[in-house]
């Protein structure tokens, strides 16, 4: 089967938590699944990975959270990288209550794809209350993961 990431980056624990609990549903359908802390893996390691899901929080004024923040720039910053291999989704945790709601999973997002990377599902940004958000999200992308996988 192969391997689906699920990184996380997460400033107070939500994206941690949501991270595991995908990993473990996901688990439970028969997927193959490591979660990632972003902060105890290379963001280079990205080159040996085929599908990702990035699970990331926004801190501060928009940026990514510390343990994301040298993959962001990774991802940012290297030019030739191409990752055309790759099949992703990207869900974020935010408050819209600040002006830079999402950002980092907008981020993400966006140099993912201009890396070449194929979004497998558009990316969700959810509000204070992702539990009630992210059910109807998690079940399209096993969905199209499940289509992924077996191609």
């Amino acid at each position: 089967m192969v391997p689906i990431q699920i990184l996380f980056g997460s400033q107070s624990g939500n994206a941690q938590n949501l991270a595991s609990i995908i990993g473990e549903s996901l688990d439970a359908l028969g997927f193959s699944t490591k979660v990632v802390d972003m902060g105890d893996c290379d963001p280079e390691e990205i080159l040996n990975m085929t599908h990702i899901l990035i699970v990331t929080s926004t801190y501060g004024d928009g940026e990514a959270p510390d343990n994301a923040s040298a993959w962001l720039s990774y991802l940012k910053f290297s030019d030739d990288l191409n990752l055309d291999h790759i099949r992703y989704a990207v869900l974020g945790l935010g408050d819209t209550y600040y002006p830079h709601f999402c950002q980092a999973a907008r981020d993400f997002d966006e140099y993912l794809s201009k890396r070449g990377a194929y979004c497998l599902q558009k990316r969700l940004e959810c509000d204070l209350y992702y539990e009630e958000q992210y059910p109807d999200w998690f079940n399209a992308f096993i969905q199209v993961l499940k289509k992924s996988v077996h191609e």
